[in-house]
C-alpha cells in the first residue's frame, strides 16, 4: 500500500502595483493595435502580457515547490526577550530556484505577526537554514508557528503566497521581571496581614518590633525611618534584618479577592518574580508556596521549576486561607496600593480589607 501524499498547501497570487502598470500598458498597446494596425504596437502587447501572465505562472510554480519547517532549543524565555529559532527552507522544485522568500512567525492563536525574510537563493533541491528571534508577548505556554511564506518572481508583479504552516515544540513563557526596590521592601515597618490581640499577636510582634530602636547620637542619619518618626513622635531607626541568618519562607495566594483584576495579577506575577531572583541571588529566600502548592528554591533547578508555575498560573476563585499559628521568617506576599506589593507577617484570623484595596 504506498503512503499517503501530503497535500499540498493552496497558493494565491496577486498583482503588485509595477504588475498592474504592466498590465495597463499591455492592454493600452493591444487596444491601439486594433485601432490602428501598428505592427510594432503588436510586439509591445504581445511582450507587455506574456511578461505578465508568465510572472503570475512562475512565482506560482516556484512557490508550490517551498517547504519550511521551524525549530528550538530554547524551550523557556521570558517575556519581551527574543527566542532563539531556526526556519528551515527546502526547495522541492526540479527547474525553478526562489528568490528571497519571506514568512510570518507569530504566536499560536495570536494576531501578534513578526516578518523575516531569506536574504539570498535557494535553488533547486537545496535547502538554506534562517536564524530568526521572534520576541513573545504573553506568558504561558506557546507554539510559535511559521506560515505564510511568500516571494515575488522573477520579477516584481506578482506576489505569490503559500499557506503551509510550522510549529515550534512547546515554549514556557515565564513572566517579565519588574523594577521592585527589594530592600525598601524588606525594610519597611513590619506589616500585619491579620489583626488580633493576644498571644499570637505579641509573638509576631516580637519578631519584628525587635528590628524597631530609637536613634542615637552617631547613628548615620540616612538610617532614619522619616514616616515611622512622625508617626511616634520621635527619631526612629528599623534595623535592616541580618542577612546571614534570615531566610524566609514566602506565601502567595492566587485569590481573586486579593488580585481582583487581569492587571493587577500580572503584574503581581511580574513582581513577585523580580522579588524571588533577588532574594535567591542573595541567599535569603528557602521557599515558596502557591495556593498551599510548596516550591522549595535551594537551586537553579527549582527556579525553574517555581517560574514554570508562575506562567501558567492563574487566579483562584478560592477564598485567602484562614491563618496558622505565626512562624518566625515567613511573610505573605499581599497587594498595596498603586498596583505594587508589600511583604505582612501572619497574626491572627480578621482578614485586613483595607490593605488589598
Amino acid at each position: 500500500m504506498k503512503p499517503k501524499r501530503e497535500k499540498a498547501p493552496s497558493i494565491s497570487v496577486s498583482s503588485e502595483e509595477s504588475g498592474r502598470v504592466v498590465l495597463r500598458l499591455g492592454l493600452i498597446s493591444l487596444v491601439i493595435y486594433l485601432v490602428l494596425q501598428v505592427d510594432f504596437l503588436a510586439i509591445v502587447a504581445c511582450g507587455l502580457l506574456g511578461v505578465y501572465w508568465s510572472s503570475s505562472m512562475l512565482a506560482r510554480s516556484s512557490l508550490a515547490g517551498l517547504r519550511i519547517a521551524i525549530s528550538t532549543k530554547q524551550l523557556r524565555a521570558r517575556c519581551g526577550e527574543p527566542v532563539d529559532a531556526r526556519v528551515h527552507l527546502k526547495n522541492e522544485n526540479s527547474v525553478l530556484p526562489i528568490f528571497y522568500p519571506t514568512f510570518s512567525i507569530r504566536e499560536e492563536s495570536t494576531r501578534r505577526i513578526q516578518a523575516f525574510q531569506f536574504h539570498g537563493i535557494v535553488f533547486p533541491g537545496k535547502g538554506a537554514q534562517l536564524s530568526v528571534d521572534p520576541i513573545l508577548n504573553t506568558r504561558g505556554l506557546w507554539h510559535l508557528e511559521a506560515d505564510s511564506p511568500r516571494i515575488q518572481f522573477p520579477f516584481a508583479l506578482h506576489l505569490a503566497q503559500s499557506k503551509a504552516t510550522s510549529k515550534s515544540p512547546e515554549i514556557v513563557v515565564w513572566p517579565r521581571p519588574e523594577t521592585l526596590d527589594v530592600d525598601s521592601l524588606l525594610n519597611e515597618p513590619p506589616r500585619f496581614r491579620f489583626e488580633t490581640s493576644g498571644e499570637q499577636s505579641i509573638l509576631s510582634e516580637n519578631i519584628e518590633a525587635a528590628r524597631i530602636r530609637d536613634y542615637q547620637a552617631g547613628d548615620p542619619k540616612s538610617r532614619i525611618n522619616w514616616k515611622l518618626s512622625a508617626k511616634l513622635d520621635k527619631l526612629t531607626i528599623i534595623e535592616p534584618r541580618d542577612e546571614r541568618q534570615e531566610r524566609y519562607e514566602l506565601h502567595l495566594e492566587t485569590s481573586k479577592e486579593l488580585w481582583p483584576s487581569e492587571l493587577a495579577f500580572e503584574r503581581m506575577l511580574r513582581l513577585v518574580t523580580t522579588l524571588v531572583s533577588e532574594l535567591s541571588r542573595r541567599k535569603l529566600v528557602q521557599g515558596i508556596t502557591i495556593d498551599a502548592l510548596h516550591y522549595p528554591l535551594a537551586n537553579n533547578r527549582d527556579l525553574i521549576r517555581f517560574y514554570d508555575a508562575l506562567a501558567v498560573a492563574t487566579p483562584s476563585s478560592k477564598s485567602p486561607e484562614a491563618p496558622l499559628p505565626p512562624r518566625r521568617h515567613h511573610l505573605w506576599i499581599l497587594p498595596a496600593p498603586n498596583s505594587e506589593i508589600l511583604l505582612a507577617s501572619q497574626s491572627a484570623p480578621t482578614f485586613e480589607r483595607e490593605v488589598v484595596r
